[in-house]
């Protein structure tokens, strides 16, 4: 895997209105241009706010 390949796919996507998954410490981060009111709509469908 090339890093600096992967890094520019990433950036690629949240360019064009997507949403990434990526690692963390301990779990999996979901990410998109918080910019993007389109982006952010996805991450909503992908993961509904519950508040607690």
């Amino acid at each position: 895997m090339d890093l600096n390949q992967e890094i520019q796919n990433a950036f690629e996507i949240i360019q064009q209105g997507g949403i990434i998954l990526y690692p963390t410490e301990t779990v999996w981060g979901i990410g998109c241009d918080a910019t993007n009111p389109e982006a952010v709509a996805k991450i909503y469908t992908l993961k509904p706010f519950r508040p607690v």
